[in-house]
């Protein structure tokens, strides 16, 4: 069942992973039942461990055929996605365990693909490759990160960061589609209330699937002496409090609500806090990633080292992830979720620590009304009080149980963000990803003078900053907008102009004297500064093939050598493809393979022949030249061409549909036109496809099957699959995933034959 030995138990594992130390109930409960075919909602203190729960589970779950071999692990930030990647890496290591582990976010997009075994990606990188609307790749690509999607197991963590009204319902529309296909999720926080809690346990699509797993302080012995006392000081956050702090506490966390409120303090502090031989850090979000991952790295090894003087001076960052402590926890009043994570902060390890609670002049980046309630909460039951895990829990269930209750019974909701989600992913809209997933409207931007003599791959590369679009607009018309746009062959199409208006998620460049950057305090907004360079890298990675003379058939026998080699890593897809089209291995392997052979059937078209300059029917027909060439669509023309074939082997609609776009999308996500066309060169594909009917046992009259022409333009009888149909969706996805794979692989082949 594991990848160790049979002497390991789960609990040795763990031990490993851990470097010695012993694993929590609750760590063991959610591998157990994991292991015994069950989803998990865990709900446990900060810094408990429950990340390692999750990929222990998979570990120990390889040899299991019916468990995904890969993990998804879904967050709210960047900056956590590191921090976890960085950790789940260590313990892999320790495991001594081959599986890869990447980082996948705006920043940093290692695996824009999904293909390793663990990805560690932010929820709306998630939610927008299971969209076929990928934020990290040309939408053109989308459906290959989606088929992994579809087809793993999926972790949500610090869900209580997500926004509550759209980023939770849109986790849970993933996790309906999973449950639906019958495979496991974890659900974990430390800030979940009741509600969300007895919704997992009341839902019938849930009721028997999921087990609800708790941890308290006594099952976490560092927690066991942690004495942390909370004060309302009823004022303004001010340097001065931070200096006066400095004359006792030698670990000191700043926690402000915004990025220029975080900034102003710092540099206040720094001087006089440097001269009494504090370190001082500022981290916030408008760090490049370089300098970001720098920062934190000295700011931990100062925090960590006996006698050392820190002050960190800090944002939302810090709630999520940052495993970081102080003695003192400077904040600034925030809601229940993310304050009680701030508190996480102060004495992580156990001890003393106090917690001092500032008032603010302006509720933004949060709703008046929440701050008012959490106000006279902690000045009537938490002013002077010890705070542990029970207070913790008993704070967020007052003030966001019945908010988390009507969201979550909201079927109506649910139901629109489906809809929104579905139609995304239909038209390939990344904006309409990103709004369903939060309301706070962030875009791109970089700094630099004429982004126009960039070209662009420069402009693509260049380092971008995530930025709330209001602070941008006092800079309009100074601020040019980039449009990244690709046609249907995948040809770049960049627009630059100068905005005359602000849209999330687009991406945008500032020039810069609006704007400076530096490594110690991030983008200052109003400062003169210079242009930031573009990266050596790709921020968007994708693969650029180098075309040489291929003949089709020759294609077509690199195309199944490929598949021969993936369908091993992607066994478990083949084995869900399988159980969604209620059919056996061999036949769902013989499907994909027939695929394969005939998904440039479409080069055979007598007229893309002759554009590559092939001529006459009795000339070798390819399927690649040295160059990529401008001819008429051929995706569309196989699929067409092929349809009725699919329909004699599935005898399901809804699947024989997911089968033909998924062809015809092998290289456009969203192709749906089919050309005039004439197939030539019938014997040669006859022979190709007979070979993979008798080698996989398919029952199908080639010939027979096989639409030769028609003499007009006419589109797909539907451009796009309905994504609320799960198992259609899911066949879809599993099967471009998998052609488009062994397509782009077999220029390896190619290049080893």
């Amino acid at each position: 069942m594991n990848i160790f030995p049979d002497s390991f138990s789960i609990e040795e594992i763990f031990k490993v992973a851990l470097g010695g130390g012993q694993p929590y109930p609750h760590q063991l409960e959610t591998v157990k039942n994991i292991a015994n075919g069950k989803s998990v909602v865990l709900r446990a203190p900060c810094g408990s461990g429950k990340t390692e729960a999750c990929y222990i589970s998979l570990l120990a779950m390889r040899k299991a055929e019916d468990f995904p071999f890969r993990m998804i692990y879904s967050l709210p930030t960047r900056a956590l996605v590191e921090d976890v990647c960085y950790r789940i890496n260590r313990g892999i290591k320790k495991l001594g365990s081959p599986l890869a582990v990447s980082p996948q976010h705006g920043a940093n997009s290692m695996d824009p693909f999904l293909r390793s075994e663990i990805v560690v990606a932010t929820i709306d990188q998630t939610v927008g490759a299971y969209c076929c609307t990928p934020l990290s790749l040309p939408v053109h690509q989308g459906n290959i990160p989606a088929g992994a999607v579809v087809s793993s197991f999926l972790c949500f963590d610090e869900v209580h960061v997500y926004d509550h009204l759209l980023g939770l319902q849109s986790a849970i529309v993933l996790i309906e589609h999973v449950a639906n296909l019958g495979l496991p999720f974890v659900v974990m926080s430390a800030t979940l209330p009741d509600s969300f809690i007895e919704w997992f346990e009341n839902n019938g699509k849930f009721a028997d699937k999921v087990k609800i797993v708790e941890a308290s302080d006594d099952d976490v012995p560092k927690r066991h002496n942690r004495q942390v006392i909370l004060r309302w000081r009823g004022k303004i956050l001010e340097a001065k409090d931070i200096i006066a702090s400095a004359k006792s506490f030698n670990r000191i966390i700043v926690a402000c609500n915004t990025v220029d409120r975080a900034q102003t303090l710092f540099q206040c502090i720094k001087r006089e806090l440097s001269s009494a031989h504090f370190n001082v850090f500022l981290l916030h979000s408008r760090f490049l990633e370089d300098d970001r991952t720098s920062m934190e790295q000295m700011m931990k090894a100062s925090l960590k080292k006996q006698g050392e003087k820190t002050c960190v001076v800090t944002t939302q960052v810090c709630e999520v992830g940052l495993d970081i402590s102080c003695d003192l926890l400077l904040t600034e009043i925030a809601p229940p979720d993310a304050l009680v994570q701030r508190i996480g902060r102060c004495a992580r390890e156990g001890g003393q620590g106090r917690v001092d609670v500032f008032d603010v002049e302006c509720p933004a980046p949060y709703e008046e009304v929440e701050l008012n309630n959490c106000r006279n909460y902690i000045c009537n039951h938490l002013d002077g009080k010890k705070i542990g895990w029970n207070e913790e829990i008993a704070f967020v269930n007052e003030l966001l149980s019945n908010e988390f209750e009507k969201i979550l019974q909201d079927e109506n909701l649910r139901h629109r963000l489906r809809f929104a989600l579905g139609n995304a992913a239909f038209k390939g809209d990344r904006r309409a990803v990103e709004e369903t997933i939060r309301e706070v409207f962030s875009a791109n931007l970089t700094v630099y003078e004429n982004p126009s003599e960039l070209s662009y791959r420069e402009m693509l590369n260049m380092p971008w900053l995530n930025i709330h679009v209001d602070v941008l607009k006092k800079y309009l018309p100074k601020i040019w907008h980039i449009e990244f746009g690709h046609d249907e062959f995948g040809e770049h199409k960049p627009n630059v102009k100068k905005a005359d208006k602000l849209y999330p998620y687009e991406f945008y460049v500032i020039p810069p004297e609006c704007a400076e950057y530096s490594s110690e305090l991030g983008l200052v907004l109003g400062a003169k500064g210079e242009n930031l360079q573009t990266q050596t890298h790709d921020t968007l990675q994708s693969m650029v093939f180098e075309y040489s003379r291929e003949p089709w058939e020759r294609h077509v026998d690199n195309c199944l050598k490929a598949f021969d080699k993936i369908k091993r890593d992607e066994l478990h897809s083949l084995r869900l493809l399988a159980k969604v089209l209620n059919s056996d291995l061999h036949k769902v392997e013989g499907l994909i393979a027939l695929c394969l052979a005939i998904h440039d059937l479409g080069k055979l078209n007598v007229k893309w022949q002759r554009e590559i300059g092939v001529y006459g029917k009795d000339s070798v027909p390819l399927a690649h030249i040295s160059t990529k060439p401008k001819t008429v669509p051929h995706a569309t023309v196989a699929a067409y061409a092929t349809r009725e074939i699919f329909y004699e082997l599935i005898e399901n609609q809804h699947f024989t549909t997911a089968f033909e776009l998924a062809i015809a999308h092998h290289h456009h996500t969203r192709a749906g036109k089919v050309p005039q066309y004439n197939l030539g060169w019938k014997e040669i594909y006859e022979r190709t496809l007979v070979k993979i009917v008798k080698n996989y046992d398919l029952s199908a009259e080639i010939s027979k099957n096989i639409i030769t022409e028609i003499p007009y333009e006419i589109n797909l009888d539907m451009p796009f699959v309905d994504i609320e149909r799960r198992r259609q969706y899911a066949a879809y996805c599993i099967a471009s995933r998998l052609i488009r794979m062994c397509d782009r692989a077999s220029f390896a082949v190619q290049s080893l034959a």
